[in-house]
């Protein structure tokens, strides 16, 4: 998987001249959670931390969040094997639309889930593969 976070956070802190060290005193943290996330140990941070993390380097607190939410996107579509697949980038209205289903809650999850299933079964074009991965979702939701 891409490490997005990671090589952002090591470029920014690098660029303002803090060592790890600096930063997770700044924030409050270990050393090593910091290098865990630059080298995608952990998942990148909430949006409140990625906001400390911002004012903790002087930079833009919008960047380092839309970061994090693009590792998080990529982390989630590497984990459910959609990206495995895709040879094109990820545009911003799919972007979107995964991350209102992320944040669903559980009962409209599993209705949006089998709206869907209902959609490409119907789909000519849609293969056995696709369908099977739709079901196993429908089944973890």
């Amino acid at each position: 998987m891409q490490n997005k976070f990671g090589k952002y956070l090591k470029n920014q802190r690098k660029l303002k001249k803090v060592t790890q060290e600096v930063l997770a005193s700044r924030l409050g943290v270990s050393t090593v959670y910091i290098h865990q996330l630059e080298t995608a140990k952990v998942d990148a941070p909430s949006k409140d931390k990625c906001y400390k993390i911002a004012n903790a380097l002087k930079i833009s607190p919008e960047d380092v969040w839309s970061n994090a939410k693009d590792h998080k996107l990529l982390r989630f579509l590497n984990k459910e094997n959609i990206i495995s697949s895709i040879d094109e980038p990820i545009t911003s209205s799919e972007k979107l639309l995964l991350d209102l289903f992320r944040n669903l809650d559980s009962d409209v999850r599993k209705d949006f889930i089998g709206m869907i299933f209902m959609l490409l079964k119907s789909d000519k074009r849609v293969t056995s593969q696709i369908l099977d991965k739709v079901t196993k979702l429908t089944k973890s939701a």
